[in-house]
């Protein structure tokens, strides 16, 4: 009876000792957890990574551009992308690297399921769709396929990674660089140093900005994510229409509190929608036209606060506000001539359903209570940086701004 009980102690104590190893071992994981949550966040903080400057957007313009049916000036992801992105004031540009037959050898194209597709043909002008780009030789990419363009300047060959890197060092630009492996990230940070975004890859790879796009269905699984990473990381949300907008409120607010960041792909919503969600906390957006704010036009400066006498419309103004009617508009007084790259920048705080045209991307309607200013912006290219707006009902328009710029 007595050895009985001895093994029972015996069994028990060991057990202890197991949960007490594995309890220490948890505790130790969760501290090692804690230590570089806290340590990232504060490099996050302090650390002048892209985001924290230049406003919400980031370049991912062009993208619209890659099909076989698009009417091409600026081949997207090429050097010339970055230059142009640059003159509209981002501040970071989307690399979508492709490895290539060739070891250690990397193209940046958007490219369509790994393939060529449309963004470029054969030297002959040849379809090159259905070329599978990391089965090609790094060379022969380079030499015998070009990019389409409506100008014969902008058909040059594909960019190598390589040239995409030092074109965005030159403009004072971060790339943010889809993850191949590892001897691909150090090649990036041995030209950008830590200046750039990872998307996707591991902290056992970089300890700076890394973003992911997903899809999760839950808050917990978001949250669970972002402690998992670490910050700074940025979350990518690709299902915001799965949620309310107090869920999105609320997930935003959370996912603050870990020192993490969370956007979306804006060039993939309608410019109302990519507007709400900013208005409800999210912190960037994949831009497909969207331009970052312009604190001075060098083309306009327009402003209604008592009167309207910037504007020209048919509406009218009482006690210091424009009443819109259905139909009845409103655009700038200014004449504004064609350029070959500009920007404008509209804000406008209204009342009521009205109807925005602006540029080739922004054609829609948008709604407000007259609790918050809307704001509106976009690139404009060989076209003249106007808008027009027309009221779908009755509308009141409280103040206004639009900003424009020679690129």
């Amino acid at each position: 009876m007595k050895t009985y009980i001895m093994r029972k102690l015996l069994s028990a104590g060991l057990s202890l000792l197991c949960c007490y190893g594995a309890l220490s071992q948890e505790i130790s994981r969760d501290n090692a957890l804690h230590s570089r949550i806290e340590a990232n966040t504060a490099n996050a903080v302090n650390a002048n990574w892209p985001f924290r400057f230049g406003g919400p957007f980031y370049s991912h313009i062009f993208i619209d551009k890659i099909y076989a049916d698009s009417d091409v000036i600026i081949p997207c992801q090429s050097v010339f992308d970055v230059q142009i992105a640059a003159r509209l004031g981002f501040k970071v540009i989307e690399a979508n690297v492709h490895e290539t037959a060739t070891p250690g050898k990397y193209i940046v194209m958007h490219g369509v399921r790994g393939r060529l597709g449309d963004q470029v043909t054969r030297l002959d002008g040849s379809s090159a769709a259905d070329v599978v780009i990391r089965e090609t030789p790094f060379d022969e990419l380079m030499t015998q396929f070009v990019y389409r363009s409506k100008y014969a300047k902008y058909r040059t060959r594909i960019t190598s990674l390589e040239e995409f890197l030092v074109e965005c060092r030159r403009n004072n630009i971060a790339p943010m660089v889809s993850h191949i492996d590892k001897a691909q990230v150090e090649f990036v940070r041995s030209i950008m140093g830590n200046n750039f975004i990872l998307y996707w890859g591991g902290r056992d790879e970089f300890d700076g900005p890394i973003l992911e796009y997903w899809d999760y269905r839950t808050k917990e699984q978001i949250l669970g994510r972002c402690r998992y990473m670490g910050p700074p990381y940025m979350y990518c949300m690709g299902n915001t229409r799965a949620f309310t907008d107090e869920q999105l409120e609320d997930i935003c607010r959370e996912v603050h509190k870990l020192g993490c960041h969370i956007g979306f792909a804006g060039c993939y919503e309608n410019p109302a929608q990519s507007e709400k969600l900013l208005g409800l906390g999210f912190d960037f957006s994949a831009s497909g036209w969207d331009i970052n704010e312009i604190e001075s036009g060098n083309l306009c400066n327009l402003t209604a606060d008592l009167v309207f006498a910037d504007f020209k419309t048919n509406g009218k103004v009482e006690d210091c506000v424009l009443i819109l009617e259905h139909g009845q508009t409103i655009s700038p007084r200014v004449r504004l001539k064609s350029e070959f790259l500009s920007g404008g920048s509209l804000h406008i705080h209204f009342k009521g359903r009205i109807h925005v045209k602006m540029g080739d991307y922004i054609d829609h309607d948008y709604e407000s209570d007259g609790s918050r200013s809307t704001w509106i912006s976009t690139y404009f290219m060989e076209q003249a940086t106007v808008f027009e707006i027309t009221a779908v009902g009755h509308a009141e328009v409280m103040s206004m701004t639009y900003r424009a710029s020679k690129m």
